[in-house]
């Protein structure tokens, strides 16, 4: 049986304790910091009560000292004074359930091995997954349950840029997932890289963490996390857009070998409606030029065909075809009404010559295109469609290759990093609205498990507070329903106040680094007290407040430095045989 660990220090009594907090007068050679936890015994007439808590704050004064320059006289032996140290306690929980104020006097202990793990309500949680260590350097868990999907699901991650908050712990939580005895063979992981060539690199090993002089103790904390061999990740597919100049070479400097060329086929992009993410802009949902796009993408998909001896190609019959476009057979190039798009550039020439031509137009040939739409709008439609096919170049073309979804991901490796970098920002939209409609719809169809976690930095770039888009509405709908269908979204921004209110509210799991003091106040925080707020402030690198539905307090958890590279600077010599990698570096 374990030993009850000695007293702290006591409860104090000079102010009312409560159920909800209490003050400690810590003891002569005991130390008690913030985020420890404690437990205290209390000896009531209706039984015995254990109240667990956690230090959120941590106070020292000299006791008989009234003017600031007492403080100098006692320290100076001139006057008689004595250093008191005492910690405010937020109660956490209280076993059993009743709940009564701990009496002042009573002994306080910092709580260890059982009383932890009661205090963290790990007794409460069926399955858990380690994300990092406690304060006190043991790992701390989160509920399963409330990240894969069954009681909830999401995870939301605030924090500065550059502190090492936002990208590293979203990995952590990943790498982490891909080594859990259970959720390894059920988790399919997409990761948007929005930002440099970093994340083109995990598969490898960190040289600064091999180097590192505490590399033992970083082995055995990993270890504590589940880790048990630190390293890159295992198993990961890369893909990135086509250079402008060589639609068959990837569009990326640091890395060249196994990273594949991705895009969609003109044929796709009818079929799937994906004209609809060439219209991001909540301007155009404010306007009819958003009505005429609906009225475009559906008469598109009523008359597309696939066309015989050019896969990937479409082209469009004079009137509706029958049946569903996937069961549709295909069809001679001289049975076409139109000519054969190859690519996204013919089929938007196309369309910008049919809504152009002021004859069919008045005469009404043209009225199944656009409706009722007035004048003033078919221009504007027309100049964001050819904007966008000047920047969407070389992604949508006949013998371009998707990123496989659902069943058609079945034998890729479970983590696909889908590098965006290097594209426009209106192509960086266009892309991840499409691939997240297209895992969404993958599941809608399919069956739950394997469990897709997406990975999304700079959320607030997709899922703005203001206006509506189709990638907000796709990201909503995600954040609202995906946990029943098994899409879980990791999102990351600097500031969650400029997210829209629908993602970040659906988030089970709310991740926080170090916040801008005005960030920190908004109404988007109201998980961390305010007391957690302040420390919000001064979090250093690598440390995060964690808020999960199953611990009514946010704890302060520590992510070890990684073991995977994180920029190319840092990828392993022996573990790059891209020449690459050193030549644009040297």
């Amino acid at each position: 049986m374990t030993a009850t660990p000695e007293p702290v220090g006591v409860v104090l009594g000079h102010q009312a304790a409560s159920s909800q907090s209490f003050q400690v007068g810590i003891a002569d050679g005991a130390s008690v910091q913030v985020d420890d936890l404690v437990a205290v015994r209390t000896d009531d007439p209706g039984g015995p009560v254990t109240t667990f808590g956690i230090v959120t704050e941590s106070y020292a004064q000299i006791e008989g000292a009234s003017v600031a320059t007492d403080t100098m006289h006692v320290a100076q032996g001139n006057m008689p004074g004595e250093l008191v140290r005492t910690a405010d306690v937020q109660v956490i929980r209280v076993d059993p359930e009743r709940w009564i104020a701990p009496y002042p006097g009573e002994p306080v202990r910092l709580a260890r091995d059982g009383e932890r793990a009661k205090a963290l309500y790990e007794d409460t949680m069926s399955r858990t997954l380690t994300l990092g260590l406690g304060r006190d350097g043991l790992p701390i868990q989160l509920d399963l349950d409330f990240l894969d999907g069954t009681k909830g699901g999401h995870v939301s991650i605030s924090g500065i840029s550059g502190v090492a908050t936002k990208t590293s712990t979203a990995l952590a939580l990943v790498r982490l997932l891909l080594e859990h005895a259970e959720m390894r063979r059920r988790v399919r992981v997409l990761i948007f890289n929005v930002k440099g060539e970093d994340l083109l690199h995990i598969d490898r090993d960190n040289a600064g963490y091999r180097a590192r002089a505490d590399r033992d103790q970083l082995d055995a904390r990993w270890a504590q996390l589940g880790l048990a061999d630190p390293g890159g990740f295992p198993q990961v597919g890369f893909w990135a857009p086509p250079r402008k100049d060589h639609h068959g070479l990837p569009d990326c400097e640091s890395r060249l070998e196994d990273v594949r060329v991705f895009g969609w086929t003109p044929w796709r992009f009818v079929v799937e409606g994906l004209l609809r993410f060439c219209f991001t802009d909540a301007a155009d949902m404010r306007s009819q030029v958003g009505f005429l796009e609906e009225r475009v993408r559906g008469e598109m998909l009523r008359r597309a065909v696939p066309v015989e001896g050019h896969p990937g190609a479409v082209g469009f019959m004079a009137q509706g075809v029958p049946g569903q476009p996937g069961t549709r057979a295909a069809r001679l190039p001289s049975e076409l009404a139109t000519p054969v798009f190859e690519d996204l550039d013919g089929l938007v020439d196309w369309l910008v010559e049919l809504l152009s031509d002021d004859e069919l137009v008045r005469s009404g040939a043209a009225r199944a295109w656009i409706g009722n739409a007035a004048a003033g709008t078919l221009p504007a439609f027309t100049r964001r469609l050819e904007s966008a096919a000047a920047r969407l170049r070389g992604l949508v073309r006949a013998d371009a290759v998707a990123i496989p979804r659902g069943d058609a991901a079945q034998n890729e490796p479970p983590v696909a990093v889908v590098h965006l970098t290097r594209l426009h920002e209106f192509a960086q939209r266009f892309v991840v609205g499409t691939l997240l409609a297209q895992t969404f719809a993958a599941k809608e169809s399919g069956t739950r498990d394997p469990i897709e976690f997406v990975v999304l930095d700079e959320l607030n770039k997709y899922a703005p507070r203001e206006g509506h888009s189709p990638i907000t509405e796709t990201l909503i709908d995600i954040a609202q329903r995906g946990r029943s269908l098994g899409v879980i979204l990791v999102g990351a921004q600097q500031q969650a106040s400029l997210v829209a209110p629908e993602v970040t509210q659906n988030a089970a799991i709310r991740i926080s680094g170090r916040l801008d003091p005005a960030e920190a106040e908004r109404s988007e925080y109201g998980w961390l007290s305010p007391a957690a707020r302040a420390r919000a402030r001064l979090l250093m690198q690598g440390r995060v407040m964690v808020s999960q539905p199953s611990v009514p307090a946010p704890l302060t958890v520590e992510i070890p430095f990684p073991p995977w590279a994180t920029t190319a600077r840092e990828v392993a010599v022996d573990d790059a045989s891209d020449d690459a990698i050193f030549s644009k570096l040297a």
